[in-house]
């Protein structure tokens, strides 16, 4: 049973990037932007149905969904489930490129074993809410938590049916590029299964 072929996935992608100063889905890592990355590595894995949500560049290997409500990644991941074809989506944020395909497919085999409405990542007991399998069926939950003015993905995922899984990855593959001393260190970082 190829689980990869029954889900959609969600590349956030709207963030305003004040800290790195540009965008960092189009910075490049062995010559590729962030984002598109994250694109062929859903893809390689088997992923057919893809969106970027809240891209505002031009170089997009997937579907492009605009976030117009711009209430962070919750209103991204709102706008990317209501375009999604399949009833879940494996969501992640732009800025984690070297996650490797291996701990994905954990993440979304498990969820596929589960009856939980969110599967998130968990590695080295830090928790990962923006890497993990949502339901399609959260939008109307995430549409009354962005009526309001607090509205994280862990206010979600208190409402909802979840669990953690644990990945035992070093830290590397979890570097999350938000300011530029993020990004030198990653393109000093050449790991086997990060790309």
């Amino acid at each position: 049973m190829d689980n990869y072929k029954k889900v959609s996935a969600i590349v956030l992608s709207g963030g305003k990037s004040s800290r790195m100063g540009e965008d960092k889905c189009d910075l490049k890592y062995h010559g590729e932007s962030l984002l598109n990355l994250q694109i062929d590595k859903l893809k390689k894995i088997g992923i057919d149905d893809i969106v970027a949500s809240g891209y505002r560049g031009s170089e997009c290997k997937a579907k492009v969904v605009e976030d117009d409500i711009m209430k962070g990644p919750l209103s991204g991941m709102l706008k990317g489930l209501n375009a999604i074809e399949h009833d879940r989506a494996f969501v992640i944020s732009v800025d984690v490129p070297l996650i490797k395909e291996e701990s994905i497919k954990k993440l979304i085999d498990y969820s596929f074993d589960k009856d939980l409405e969110i599967v998130l990542i968990r590695h080295n007991k830090v928790q990962e809410p923006l890497i993990g399998v949502f339901k399609k069926s959260l939008t109307s939950k995430i549409e009354e938590i962005i009526k309001g003015d607090k509205y994280s993905v862990m206010k979600l995922v208190d409402q909802s049916k979840y669990e953690f899984i644990d990945i035992d990855d070093d830290d590397e593959y979890f570097l999350n590029v938000n300011y530029k001393d993020d990004y030198d260190k990653l393109l000093k970082v050449n790991l086997e299964g990060g790309k």
